[in-house]
């Protein structure tokens, strides 16, 4: 979800800057809505530049004296020689309001600067961000796409280890295959053995590798297919490969989803 908030001009400066990685708020029913994950834009009241910012997390106060003792100055958006002082929220807000809704801390990340180990260390999944925003970490995969239904995506790494190189990935969000239906597991495991064959044709590779490796509490259930080929050491060294850039032979992509359709 995404939200908009205004900011004054030397606010928006400071999180532009990198500075400011808090935006304070009352923890009003609006506010309350915000979840770890969402988008806010924030629109810098004089000049209108707007800035998009990931929520990373989310804390709730008493009041904003409570607050202020939990962040460092420069990370509430003061400058070096400014003094913090939790009176300066009654600029913004009454003390009723306060009282009655309490503070909020919003942890944020600029978007552009937001990457899936910084997701995954406040508890979200970077494979549902993506997807949820526009394939901002991962980049669109129209053009490694082989097969998709309501229930797995099957796709080539962007980043493989080995030539023909696949992901089958859960469209829902499970964090590994125990969390994962038990006939959700039967139906990707059938799947992958269908796709190690198709591999094996189109590539001749002398094997394809198969691993989970959904180690963490916020990674997205998937497994990955590795072909090995005949110049290359058997074992699990091919796990750990160098990995290269993805080059589309549109040629085998084609012939991929047309094997798949004739299974």
């Amino acid at each position: 979800m995404k939200h908009y908030m205004r900011l004054w001009p030397d606010s928006y400066c400071t999180i532009v800057d990198g500075s400011k990685t808090v935006e304070l708020r009352l923890n009003d029913e609006k506010r309350r809505l915000i979840q770890l994950g969402d988008l806010i834009e924030f629109e810098n009241t004089k000049t209108k530049e707007t800035i998009v910012c990931v929520v990373l997390n989310k804390i709730c106060y008493s009041d904003f004296k409570e607050l202020y003792q939990h962040y460092t100055p420069i990370s509430l958006g003061y400058k070096e020689h400014e003094v913090a002082d939790y009176e300066d929220m009654y600029d913004y807000y009454s003390k009723e309001d306060i009282e009655t809704y309490g503070a909020l801390a919003i942890e944020l990340c600029k978007l552009d600067q937001v990457c899936p180990a910084i997701l995954v260390d406040y508890g979200i999944c970077p494979t549902c961000f993506d997807k949820e925003n526009g394939n901002c970490l991962y980049g669109n995969i129209k053009d490694k796409l082989i097969y998709k239904d309501s229930k797995i995506e099957c796709f080539f790494d962007g980043n493989p280890k080995a030539i023909g190189h696949t992901i089958i990935s859960t469209v829902n969000h499970y964090k590994d295959m125990i969390e994962a239906p038990k006939e959700l597991v039967v139906y990707i495991y059938g799947f992958a053995h269908k796709i190690m064959q198709i591999l094996k044709k189109i590539y001749e590779c002398e094997s394809v590798y198969l691993c989970s490796m959904c180690d963490g509490p916020m990674n997205h259930f998937h497994i990955q297919l590795i072909p090995r080929y005949k110049d290359e050491e058997r074992g699990s060294k091919n796990f750990v490969k160098k990995r290269k850039n993805y080059v589309l032979d549109q040629k085998k992509l084609d012939l991929m989803k047309e094997l798949i359709k004739d299974e």
